[in-house]
């Protein structure tokens, strides 16, 4: 016998479950593929220059590859290629595929129950079957409470992508500076190997000739020794240099192999105007990236105490369902509650009370250490641009001490010995400048990380989000 309800049922449950199915598409990692890609990207590659064009800056005129990169280029490639950034980019992707869950009401449940007479009956069917269902009244302030949650989580997420971003940024940054500094030690220390190596030389002939201890030729050894080793420190840092700034940008060593890098009035580090700094303090105090997290951690715990608190009350359930009892048909209607009559969810509301004041405690931790960390940069610049100055000085003294030193060999007044120890003062002069002028890029950086707000003009131009990026 044919029953119009278990067939209507079995119809429609069936195409509601084939009507949304999504297919399933294999998307396998292979690491040689993916090698090949790392191997094989360049900052001259038009694919890249069409992806970047747009956000150029103005002087260039849109142009890419551009004769020469800065920051602000270098910064443009990198949120292109930069894996990190990638990765942040998919769990923003993941955090919004998640409000898609949260809006989705709960699906309701179909049973079948079947029983079996052992002995015939009178109209001899002796099967009893029915269906079940039920459907949870999942709406109102839950299914509100659970897409809001969704939604500060894809918040969040977008928080973290910014913190990647401005990661990357920062590395870069670092990277470039590093490898302008690395250059120019390399450079004075080949120099200072060179006049060391003559020095060397000169006290050797000077004792084999009596005219000197042999203390002397040691120290003169010595000092070639101490040379040579800092022009081999120098070497690393400029290849460890190199290797940052490319990780930072997302290309091998050698895509950056022969690449013009600059950094303009990279000689004159100089503090912002105090009340810039005080304007962009001000807006890191109360909106910086990571503050903005903490809040949205916040707001998520208290929505989460919201969702137990509601918990505390019965949900409802209805189930409608059909039988089929010996020729009888049935029509049946369930109704269930949830009762938490026993503890009234009173322990995970404890909990979600207890996480919501621990992420309001963090909100100020994260606010008094960018505080903390404002006045730190602030200070260490302070400090950092006169002990430049004082390098400097210290370097003009010694040049013009060298070239005193060089006048007064041309008339005989010295010997060879007394002019390579002023060039070798000189030189040491010069590199105490590079310190101090790494030092004083170090403290701007410092400052930068705080304010999490670049403080060349250009770069700050560069405004990038998840929506509008290269």
């Amino acid at each position: 016998m044919r029953h119009p309800f278990f067939c209507l049922a079995a119809s429609a449950a069936t195409l509601a479950m084939l009507g949304g199915c999504a297919t399933y598409r294999p998307a396998p990692v292979d690491p040689a593929a993916t090698r090949a890609q790392w191997e094989a990207r360049r900052l001259d590659d038009p694919a890249l220059a069409a992806r970047l064009r747009p956000w150029l800056p103005s002087r260039d005129h849109g142009q890419w590859p551009p004769e020469r990169y800065g920051r602000a280029e270098l910064v443009l490639a990198a949120l292109a290629l930069n894996p990190d950034v990638a990765e942040a980019r998919a769990h923003l992707a993941e955090a919004s595929a998640a409000v898609q869950t949260a809006k989705a009401r709960a699906n309701p449940t179909l049973g079948l129950a079947l029983e079996r007479y052992t002995q015939a009956q009178v109209d001899g069917a002796p099967w009893l079957w029915g269906l079940s269902t039920d459907f949870l009244l999942d709406g109102g302030l839950r299914r509100r409470l659970r897409v809001q949650l969704a939604d500060q989580g894809v918040r969040a997420a977008r928080l973290d992508y910014a913190g990647k971003l401005w990661s990357v940024r920062s590395a870069v940054r670092d990277a470039l500076e590093q490898q302008l500094i690395a250059r120019r030690q390399a450079a004075l220390a080949a120099r200072t190997v060179a006049a060391a190596s003559a020095l060397e030389q000169a006290a050797s002939q000077r004792v084999a000739l009596g005219e000197d201890a042999p203390q002397i030729a040691l120290q003169a050894v010595q000092a070639l020794a101490r040379a040579r080793s800092d022009q081999a420190a120098a070497g690393q840092r400029a290849a460890g240099a190199q290797a940052q700034l490319a990780r930072a940008i997302g290309l091998s060593v050698a895509a950056l192999a022969g690449v013009d890098l600059r950094w303009n009035d990279f000689d004159r580090p100089t503090a912002p105007p105090p009340a810039r700094l005080d304007t962009l303090a001000d807006h890191a105090l109360l909106a910086r990236s990571d503050l903005e997290r903490a809040l949205v951690d916040y707001a998520s715990r208290e929505t989460e105490l919201h969702q137990q608190v509601h918990a505390q009350y019965p949900q409802l359930s209805l189930g409608p369902g059909y039988t089929y009892d010996h020729g009888i048909r049935k029509l049946t209607f369930n109704a269930s509650l949830s009762l938490p009559v026993f503890d009234q969810n009173q322990g995970p509301i404890a909990e979600a009370r207890a996480r919501r004041e621990a992420a309001a405690a963090h909100v100020r931790t994260v606010q008094a250490d960018i505080a903390s960390a404002i006045d730190a940069a602030r200070a260490r610049l302070a400090a950092a641009l006169p002990a430049l100055d004082a390098a400097r000085a210290g370097e003009q003294a010694a040049a013009r001490a060298r070239d005193q030193a060089e006048h007064a060999f041309t008339l005989g007044a010295i010997d060879r010995t007394a002019l390579l120890e002023q060039r070798l003062a000189a030189l040491a002069a010069g590199q105490s400048t590079l310190t101090a002028l790494d030092a004083a890029w170090q403290a701007e950086a410092a400052l930068e990380d705080a304010l999490r707000t670049p403080l060349d003009p250009v770069e700050a131009a560069l405004r990038p989000t998840e929506g509008d990026r290269p």
